[in-house]
């Protein structure tokens, strides 16, 4: 969302979900629809004198016109059960984006720079208080300490980093170091939606100096502090509702609250190794991988076990020097995953996203070196695969059409590569020199197998299991690259 217009956006958004018109607005408000229009394009605001009128009744309006089903999702969002309180919900999100919008902040709720608020109606002022206080343009000290799993939609969304279905950071950013702890055992692999979400928060924040802990003294809590701007804590009931959120701008009091969460950081219980592919070839754990029992991919983008022999060597020879180990090893990994594709254990989900997203970009993730090929040769690799298919007809492989939730709609897919031994992460942050992300807890790879079982057995609403309709895809997606070839 752009801040220079926090309001308008809202304001926009709202009202377009309750289909309420900028007319009725106007006409309630008695002004020219002229202001309504300028207010959610940004190009003006209303005065500081008038804006809780104007809260107060495109709320009312809101409330009195929006549909049930409106009305019904709404509360879900801000987890309130009554007109009234969300009413009260609607009120302070439209405030807080009047003054962000305006450059202010509303401090009357503070006394000595703290405020307490006990039962608060809605799930997430403080979440709200802490992504205002983010300067990201700025160099900054984050230190978090969640329940993430327990907590509502939304809040599970700001924690994560994400907004408007796009990751808040969008750039490589050593100069924001954020400590993140949490209770890992809180995540459940049949939770379709949590698993996806943690593995976009990974993704998002491997842009950051970050670090990821276990640590079971994040169950029912909610802390935070911000160096020199914010800190808060939440206490949470059973069900994952804030109970009271305890919260101060005090730069001393943030340096307490800081100090505290990062003694629950500890080396021993961090969840990943970060690494880079070219360490993982040295050290032949991407080999290992492939030589283990059970091997289980998801795959998100197009890579270089699937290409053809001929392009695998000019790309080896292009983007490895000749004396280099990794290269050696990457060429007998290229021989290997051929072999491993006929075994039985070996169990393959490609996104439709991916192999579109192939045709029409061209972009090949070749151990993690980006390669972008013309049209005629994305052709030649889309009937390579397949003919994989069609020669190797025991390859168990299913495909992922559309995705499993539109809150990721606009967010690349990861891949993730599980097997008895050796399980990691291959994010997609277009910054390929931190995007691998080893595992080392053994109750998030538990969680994993569960997560990866999960997809494969139950969700046929989004998984294609049946081959002829895979190959069906591909034809499309071949004659789609050949009518690009024509263009050439």
């Amino acid at each position: 969302m752009d801040h220079n217009n926090c309001f308008g956006q809202k304001l926009g958004q709202l009202l377009v979900a309750a289909d309420i018109k900028n007319l009725t607005v106007a006409q309630n408000l008695k002004y020219d629809v002229s202001y309504i229009s300028k207010w959610i394009s940004g190009k003006a605001v209303p005065s500081k004198k008038n804006i809780e009128s104007i809260v107060n009744l495109v709320c009312s309006l809101v409330i009195n016109n929006g549909s049930s089903a409106f009305k019904n999702q709404i509360r879900k969002e801000y987890n309130v059960d009554d007109d009234e309180l969300l009413r009260d919900a609607l009120k302070r999100d439209l405030l807080a984006a009047y003054h962000e919008t305006v450059g202010d902040f509303d401090y009357s709720k503070y006394v000595n720079n703290a405020s307490v608020i006990i039962r608060p109606e809605g799930q997430y002022p403080l979440l709200q208080d802490y992504a205002k206080s983010v300067d990201t343009a700025k160099p900054v000290e984050i230190a978090i300490l969640a329940d993430l799993f327990s907590l509502d939609h939304m809040s599970k969304l700001l924690l994560a980093g994400m907004e408007e279905h796009h990751f808040r950071v969008t750039r490589e950013r050593s100069d924001i170091h954020l400590h993140f702890i949490l209770d890992i055992e809180q995540l459940d692999g049949h939770s379709v939606y949590d698993v996806i979400l943690f593995i976009h928060m990974l993704t998002n924040y491997s842009l950051l100096d970050f670090t990821l802990s276990q640590s079971k003294a994040a169950k029912g809590k909610l802390m935070f502090s911000v160096i020199k701007h914010y800190a808060g804590i939440s206490m949470l009931t059973d069900n994952g509702q804030i109970l009271c959120t305890v919260s101060s701008r005090d730069r001393e009091v943030g340096h307490s609250i800081y100090d505290n969460i990062i003694t629950y950081e500890s080396p021993d219980q961090n969840l990943f190794s970060s690494l880079t592919l070219a360490s993982m070839l040295e050290t032949h754990e991407y080999m290992q991988l492939l030589l283990e029992k059970n091997n289980r991919w998801l795959v998100g983008h197009m890579m270089e076990l699937f290409i053809t022999k001929d392009l695998f060597d000019r790309l080896l020879e292009r983007e490895f020097s000749e004396d280099n180990l990794a290269r050696k090893e990457a060429s007998r990994a290229y021989l290997i995953a051929q072999n491993l594709f006929a075994r039985e254990d070996v169990f393959i989900m490609i996104y439709n996203s991916a192999l579109t997203n192939f045709m029409l970009s061209g972009e090949l993730d070749f151990f993690n070196k980006k390669v972008v090929l013309d049209a005629k040769e994305r052709k030649v690799q889309l009937e390579h695969f397949k003919d994989l298919l069609d020669v190797q007809s025991d390859l168990r492989i299913k495909m992922i059409s559309g995705g499993f939730s539109d809150d990721f709609r606009y967010i690349t897919n990861p891949c993730i590569f599980l097997s008895d031994s050796i399980n990691y992460l291959r994010l997609e942050n277009n910054y390929y020199d931190k995007n691998i992300l080893l595992i080392r807890d053994n109750k998030l790879r538990e969680i994993f197998n569960t997560f990866y079982d999960k997809i494969w057995i139950d969700r046929q609403d989004v998984v294609v299991s049946e081959r002829q309709l895979i190959l069906e895809q591909l034809d499309n997606l071949i004659n789609a690259a050949g009518l690009l070839c024509d263009v050439e």
